[in-house]
């Protein structure tokens, strides 16, 4: 991983006004699916803000510690207040940033303000904005649901750790006493069933060590296919 990956997430998903319990629900799911935890609400609808706490599959026990707070309080201790916006054609002075950049903020303390889902942000909100954060969308369908757009921008901000975090363990290659072997085992193989006859052993030699190369065989892999090899050769 680079240092930029390896830099601590401080991230904060802000959701302001929220009134449905099912949209509410998913923006927590979405924050636990990604391996975050910082969700405030600002002055949610009460019944929604109460129904949540039981429609939500995985985000359930994220909402038992959710704070509800002002959006002043919520905003104290960040570095980096970006609003997400889906009209384009909204006039407000702010600096428009994309979701593949937001990689690059890693290191700052950013919360990321949500609007309620009929009416979006509204201009006292985008005055805390530091910068706006669009998705694009199609025209004809430009606005996303809550839970859809806080599960895009909290997979972005932890693409890095969770793609690292699945890499297969590297396995060492083969050494050169088991590629001789397995190479001994082709030309075996190759003479028993005449494939190649026209090249000389060097040449036929040749072509299974640089054909095994290209492969990028693990050990594990090599000593497989040499047991195959040795078993398919025998008379």
């Amino acid at each position: 991983m680079t240092r930029s990956e390896r830099s601590p997430i401080s991230i904060r998903f802000v959701l302001i006004r929220p009134a449905d319990a099912l949209n509410i629900g998913a923006a927590a799911r979405a924050v636990t699916n990604f391996g975050l935890t910082d969700l405030v609400v600002v002055d949610p609808r009460p019944r929604g803000w109460r129904l949540a706490h039981t429609s939500s599959r995985y985000g359930s026990k994220l909402l038992s510690t959710t704070k509800k707070m002002s959006l002043e309080e919520a905003l104290a201790d960040r570095d980096l207040v970006i609003g997400t916006d889906s009209e384009d054609d909204r006039a407000v002075p702010r600096r428009t940033i994309t979701l593949p950049r937001l990689n690059k903020l890693r290191g700052k303390r950013i919360a990321v303000l949500f609007g309620p889902e009929r009416d979006g942000l509204n201009n006292e909100d985008f005055s805390h904005c530091h910068a706006l954060l669009r998705i694009p969308t199609e025209a004809a369908a430009p606005s996303m649901n809550l839970g859809q757009a806080v599960a895009l921008i909290a997979y972005e901000f932890s693409r890095p750790r969770l793609e690292h975090s699945m890499k297969e363990p590297k396995l060492p290659p083969p050494n050169g006493v088991l590629m001789k072997a397995l190479v001994d085992s082709a030309m075996i193989g190759m003479k028993k069933t005449r494939i190649n006859t026209n090249l000389s052993e060097a040449a036929r030699r040749r072509k299974v060590r640089n054909g095994l190369k290209r492969w990028n065989l693990s050990r594990p892999d090599a000593a497989w296919l040499r047991g195959l090899l040795e078993k398919l050769s025998r008379p």
